[in-house]
């Protein structure tokens, strides 16, 4: 017969019980979910049972939601309450329960629990004294202050972040700042400013924290990542999902009332960062712009490019990691800025753990650390060393399923894409993704209609312009008139191998390389010399060249058709294709 702890639903509301001893056995009578979180599990409200009375107590975190969503814990379920907080609301007082373990299910409830009133809780939590007598282990940080820990600096009860909402007055978080962003400037029309970020975590599940301008200057300086605050009075809203990868469904704002207390406690309690790894062989079944924890090692290591953004026109700092994790897969990685600069290039093999990549779909699926990311390099825990020690044994030898195919790759040398023919493509899913491949084909026809346009001559856009008069022409997407434009190519060709034919779009790069010509120069021959112009455009027929292709099957009236993209375009290298065809065919004797 199992047996619930005696008075266990009062002991709960009496301060002189210490949540850090008492684990009551008590028993589940009803569950009720009280709406999904971010994260994708759902909230629930419990009614808690001690045979005598019960109470409404929210049980958050990951792991408690999931043993009721898997179907262990369930009505009349018997659990024994591992960790719990105790928390104030407006005069009300209110359990959450962090961790329970189960023990039984019994078909009926025990005994004939009656509900807990008002005024039963207010008498147990009357029977100790109000105050709490806290260590002197604490500095202090408000308005940008930091000083001796004072008896107001240090909250008696430590609210879940899971159980924050914009509807609470007064709360508290215990929680680590698992990443501390470099501080960003703004300019617009209303004024300019300047802002941080920081995501903090605690056992429960994490949430952003953002500090504008004034909280900039009082406590950007005074928090240090990796450390653990007391955190109260922020403002919390609707999280804006565009700019954070956090799972929650709101985020903070710091503001003038605002206190942060550092815990310099030697066992704060506070997990590190909490890592929901996917494995890179699944990648394939994540959404594009979509955010993932993954952890690899990083087989090999890319120098650092400077690139210009083709919407900013900005220069930007690059470098690319492949990682392979123990799923037989390898991805590419991209790092940026100050992350691309910094990574050490002379680690042999290092161990990369990135949380929030972003996916994208690019080249077939790639990763990129943007500024939602927290990028550690041979972190020390448990996974780190296992996976270490995987590839030390094993791991390297493996034969791995290339995830990335972008045509830049790894140390500016091109990542191995897998070849295909056209007709083999067209029986692909290229539907539901774009497929990248490569083919060596040859050019059968060029149209030379349409072939170039006149653009906008601005380095930072590429938009068609339309004449005026005279010689003026108008970007609509700048509002500007030019004295002038520039040339941009857009060339179909029609492509054959030994399997069919397609027709195949090369942009402004890869048609001036198959070309040997620049745009400009092949508008002034269209312009001047129209028999320099067919020249020009026929002299590539019927020779063969190696392709890098974007492929992608378009619906349109009803009828489908491939849509597909030169990426790049090289000479055929014959003894590397010699040696290819010579492991195909060892392949096929077997």
């Amino acid at each position: 017969m199992t047996i619930l702890t005696s008075n266990g639903i009062l002991q709960f509301y009496n301060k002189s019980t210490n949540p850090d001893t008492y684990k009551p056995v008590v028993q589940i009578t009803a569950i009720k979910q009280c709406g999904a979180s971010a994260s994708g599990t759902c909230k629930n409200k419990l009614l808690v049972s001690d045979g005598v009375y019960f109470a409404t107590m929210l049980a958050v975190g990951d792991d408690n939601n999931k043993l009721i969503q898997d179907g262990v814990v369930q009505k009349n379920s018997v659990v024994r309450i591992e960790r719990y907080n105790s928390s104030e609301n407006n005069g009300k007082s209110f359990i959450i329960i962090l961790e329970f373990t189960h023990l039984n299910t019994p078909a009926d409830k025990i005994g004939s629990p009656t509900k807990i009133t008002d005024d039963q809780i207010v008498a147990e939590m009357n029977k100790a004294p109000a105050g709490v007598t806290h260590s002197n282990a604490s500095t202090v940080m408000t308005g940008g202050m930091a000083g001796a820990n004072t008896q107001s600096g240090v909250p008696g009860n430590i609210y879940p972040i899971q159980s924050l909402n914009p509807y609470q007055n007064k709360w508290t978080i215990k929680a680590r700042v698992t990443k501390k962003s470099d501080i960003r400037t703004w300019s617009n029309a209303r004024g300019e400013g300047k802002l941080f970020s920081l995501e903090l975590m605690d056992e429960s599940g994490e949430i952003r924290c953002t500090g504008f301008t004034d909280a900039v200057d009082r406590f950007y300086n005074m928090i240090d990542q990796g450390q653990v605050y007391y955190i109260s009075r922020c403002t919390l809203k609707t999280a804006n999902k565009q700019y954070t990868a956090i799972k929650n469904d709101y985020e903070m704002t710091i503001n003038n009332d605002t206190s942060i207390v550092k815990c310099e406690e030697t066992d704060t309690g506070v997990p590190d960062v909490k890592l929901d790894l996917t494995q890179i062989a699944d990648l394939e079944s994540c959404e594009n712009n979509s955010f993932v924890d993954v952890m690899g090692i990083a087989t090999q290591i890319g120098d650092v490019q400077n690139i210009t953004a083709r919407s900013s026109g900005k220069q930007l700092t690059k470098r690319e990691v492949k990682l392979q994790d123990r799923s037989g897969a390898a991805v590419s990685l991209t790092l940026w800025g100050k992350e691309a600069e910094t990574f050490d290039a002379a680690l042999t093999n290092p161990v990369v753990c990135v949380k929030a990549a972003k996916v994208s779909d690019f080249g077939g699926r790639s990763l990129s650390v943007s500024f939602n990311s927290t990028l550690q390099v041979n972190p020390d825990n448990a996974m780190s060393h296992e996976l270490r020690g995987w590839y030390e044994s094993s791991g390297k030898d493996e034969t791995v399923k290339q995830m990335s195919s972008s045509q830049g790759g790894v140390g500016g040398a091109s990542m191995e894409t897998p070849h295909k023919t056209f007709l083999e493509i067209k029986g692909s899913n290229a539907q539901d993704k774009p497929e990248y491949f490569s083919n060596q084909a040859s050019i059968v026809f060029v149209k030379k209609d349409n072939c170039m346009y006149q653009a906008c001559p601005s380095p930072d856009c590429n938009k068609k312009v339309f004449q005026e008069s005279g010689s003026e022409y108008r970007c609509e997407k700048c509002d500007k008139i030019y004295p002038n434009f520039k040339y941009r190519l857009m060339l179909t060709v029609k492509l054959s191998d030994f399997t069919g034919n397609e027709w195949v779009t090369c942009f402004q790069e890869t048609a001036e390389k198959l070309l040997g010509i620049t745009a400009d120069e092949l508008g002034q021959q269209k312009d001047t010399n129209e028999t320099e112009f067919d020249k020009s455009m026929t002299k590539i027929n019927f020779k063969t060249y190696n392709f890098k292709i974007r492929a992608r099957l378009e619906t349109y009236m009803d009828e489908s058709r491939l849509k597909c993209t030169a990426l790049s375009v090289d000479p055929v290298d014959c003894v590397s294709y010699s040696k290819k065809l010579i492991e195909e065919i060892k392949l096929l004797e077997g």
